[in-house]
């Protein structure tokens, strides 16, 4: 009998059988993390799961566990002896006042200048009157920076929510003393808009989103605009910066038929280790430069070429996103656009003997059925413009699929027109 299958706990649109071995809930394939040859809704469950197998197979006898508690008390009664003093008196050091900002030679105590940048949710800190000594700064209890000269410190990322952040200085007998400490508290209601990934729109009509990506490949694409067309039927479209530059004519082709243009990169690269080892994190490879350079040179490519801008929306090569690769993308006003659960059409699957090949006619016929049994109402559908198939194109059942679905009474619809434009 075949397990049930539920929603994960992640991403809702997305049913899997597979459920976490230490808290028992539903995990898509995107989201499981495998570890001691179990599968677990992520690291943290993992090592909780583990831990508590290891006590009940070692259980420590009542001498270890006094013999640890020893080793613990006593480790902490060193640090206190043994750590260096701190003076982190709120009251002002001698010669300034709280209203005086300006240095005082005479007190050798360092002064302290930031700049706050709103838009890079960076903040800048400049140290002055640094002598005989170094300063040490210190986020959310991690030390980070480290110098002896006076002048600016590496602007700082803040991170959502509080940012903790202290100044100390260490003078030149090892004497510590806290130069400034302060928290700021970091929220943007329009980045947290953007980083949230849309996978399907709420309503009641019989609409339905149907998307195309253009990565490397134009087989087929000539195909499948004759058919949007012909049944009048306008798409969004992600296509990568080298497909704009390989095929400027089909993009302009794009244009004047009515389509919107979203961003799928440059390049097509990979994001994540999920090719690797099935987990949603950023590749060692994929710096925050990088990524960025990805979207943005995407999109001066259009701008330059075809003018005006792309849609403030795109779609992840792969699918291949989490909350940092969507936060990146959301600081360059981009929101993600997924596709709904059962809506990928896997019709770049070119091997006929894999297991995920659909022919021309399983793709109609998959979509279809869909829609008798769940309905596509503000569904996303994933197709491709190009194809590396040498028969058998997706493209030969699309004018089909269309019309059976506007017999059933369903329009299609650009993502644009599902949503309120994103400011």
């Amino acid at each position: 009998m075949a397990r049930s299958r539920e929603a994960c706990i992640n991403h809702p649109q997305k049913f899997t059988a597979r459920k976490c071995y230490y808290c028992k809930a539903a995990v898509c394939s995107q989201c499981q993390y495998t570890r001691f040859h179990h599968i677990f809704c992520g690291p943290r469950h993992a090592w909780l799961w583990r831990a508590g197998d290891l006590w009940q197979r070692y259980k420590p006898t009542r001498e270890l566990l006094w013999l640890g508690a020893f080793i613990l008390l006593s480790n902490i009664i060193l640090y206190y002896f043994m750590a260096p003093e701190s003076n982190s008196s709120a009251s002002p050091p001698p010669g300034v006042s709280f209203a005086d900002s300006v240095y005082d030679p005479r007190t050798e105590t360092p002064s302290m200048d930031s700049v706050r940048l709103d838009l890079g949710r960076k903040l800048l800190l400049s140290v002055n009157g640094l002598r005989n000594g170094s300063v040490n700064l210190v986020i959310n209890g991690k030390l980070t920076y480290a110098s002896s000269a006076d002048g600016d410190l590496p602007a700082l990322v803040l991170n959502d929510g509080a940012n903790h952040v202290a100044l100390w200085t260490l003078n030149a007998a090892g004497q510590s003393s806290l130069l400034d400490s302060f928290t700021i508290h970091y929220s943007s209601a329009r980045l947290r808009r953007l980083s949230r990934a849309i996978y399907y729109f709420k309503t009641s009509e019989k609409a339905v989103a149907l998307t195309f990506d253009g990565g490397s490949s134009n087989k087929g694409t000539e195909q499948i605009l004759d058919i949007l067309k012909e049944n009048h039927i306008r798409c969004t479209m992600f296509l990568t910066g080298r497909f704009m530059e390989h095929y400027p004519e089909l993009v302009r082709r794009i244009l004047r038929d009515g389509h919107e243009i979203g961003n799928h990169t440059y390049n097509h690269p990979h994001f994540t280790n999920l090719e690797i080892d099935g987990t949603n994190k950023t590749r060692a490879s994929m710096t925050e430069a990088r990524f960025k350079n990805q979207l943005l040179r995407t999109d001066s490519i259009f701008s330059r070429r075809f003018g005006g801008k792309l849609k403030p929306y795109w779609r992840a090569p792969f699918g291949e996103i989490n909350p940092r690769i969507l936060r990146w993308a959301a600081e360059t006003g981009f929101r993600h656009i997924g596709w709904s659960a059962r809506c990928d059409s896997w019709d770049w699957v070119r091997d006929p003997s894999s297991s995920l090949y659909r022919s021309a006619a399983e793709i109609r016929d998959h979509f279809l059925k869909l829609e008798a049994q769940k309905g596509l109402e503000g569904k996303i559908i994933l197709m491709h413009l190009g194809s590396e198939r040498e028969k058998d194109f997706p493209y030969e059942s699309l004018d089909s699929l269309i019309r059976e679905l506007k017999k059933r009474g369903y329009r299609f619809v650009t993502v644009s027109a599902f949503m309120k434009p994103v400011s």
